[in-house]
């Protein structure tokens, strides 16, 4: 049997697995599927290396995480299977600076006891680019032309007591070779999942040993389940030129930024709107920061604060005043914002 068959014939296999061996998992699935989709980011992860960084004594060579942001959209492929996801992740804070597309497929393995969830790559990854956005991007997919990502299935495994998936592949079973480096590089995965957050801790040598990506000191990346707000802005500047949103607002909260413009020409302005939940090491209390960031300092001009649940908040400071809410619906997904 070929790969290709394989890959079509697997979503029947597994509808074709006798109901009382599947119903066990089924409640994992759905959580499992309830806690992944979504967009998580670490922004909060990043911002803490920064302070640590710029405390007195602080390892000029201390290892720094990325800042990434990952999209796990549910997408309806039903010739692939049930549980399908569009998978993109970016770094920096930067939507356009993409490193990673995929499909996943998730399902309840009854013989591992497990969720399992499968990767594939796509034949083109730019002609689906921001799909969760435009799923009709997807929408003439030939499944059989995706590349399995032979080895490197995750299994998740639910543990009651801490409220948690734990994930990670067989290990050395997943490998590939590097067009770049021109060898075969070995990838071991370690992963958790929660209503809120996913850890991911990627580690990845070659045949010898030696480091190829991935935290030096087993660190994962530590990224939280974002919010989407909408909101407005208007006001003036210093030299009386008036404000405005750029769009309606649009930000999420885990340190997403949007800028002012100016009305009269749409020239941006010196300024923008951020939106965070950190935690101040003064008083290890999380809050819902908006702040006023001003450009050319680099700081922020002015903020507030609210509990991190806050649905509402804004900030007047007579010469410029913003509001916002969060939406409804998740802006990529189209669901219900998942509550942790």
């Amino acid at each position: 049997m070929s790969m290709r068959t394989t890959l079509l014939l697997l979503p029947l296999l597994a509808a074709c697995a006798s109901p009382s061996a599947v119903a066990p998992l089924q409640g994992e699935l759905a959580r499992f599927n309830a806690w992944f989709a979504g967009e998580f980011n670490n922004h909060e992860q990043v911002w803490q290396q920064r302070i640590d960084a710029a405390k007195p004594g602080a390892p000029a060579d201390a290892e720094k995480t990325a800042h990434s942001h990952s999209v796990f959209a549910p997408v309806a492929l039903p010739q692939l299977g049930q549980h399908i996801y569009y998978v993109q992740q970016s770094l920096d804070g930067d939507p356009t600076k993409v490193y990673r597309q995929r499909l996943y497929r998730i399902t309840a393995d009854t013989a591992e006891k497990a969720v399992r969830l499968e990767i594939f790559s796509f034949p083109d990854a730019k002609a689906v680019l921001n799909a969760h956005l435009k799923p009709e991007l997807l929408a003439g997919l030939d499944p059989t032309t995706l590349r399995p990502a032979k080895g490197c299935d995750v299994l998740w495994r639910f543990e009651a007591g801490a409220q948690r998936f734990v994930g990670s592949v067989g290990k050395d079973s997943c490998s590939y070779m590097s067009p770049q480096l021109k060898k075969r590089i070995i990838v071991n995965d370690t992963l958790q999942l929660s209503a809120s957050e996913i850890w991911i801790n990627d580690q990845a040598r070659d045949e010898q040993g030696n480091h190829v990506f991935g935290s030096k000191t087993n660190t994962p990346v530590k990224a939280r389940k974002v919010r989407y707000f909408t909101g407005w802005a208007f006001g003036k500047d210093e030299a009386g030129r008036k404000l405005r949103g750029e769009r309606a607002l649009l930000l999420h909260n885990e340190g997403a930024t949007v800028p002012l413009v100016y009305e009269d020409d749409g020239s941006i302005s010196p300024y923008k709107i951020e939106l965070a939940q950190l935690t101040y090491q003064n008083t290890t209390q999380p809050i819902l920061k908006l702040a006023l960031l001003d450009g050319r300092t680099g700081k922020s001009a002015a903020y507030t604060w609210a509990n991190t649940e806050a649905t509402r908040i804004g900030l007047n400071l007579g010469w410029v005043q913003f509001g916002l809410t969060q939406k409804s619906t998740d802006i990529a997904l189209g669901t219900p914002p998942a509550k942790p």
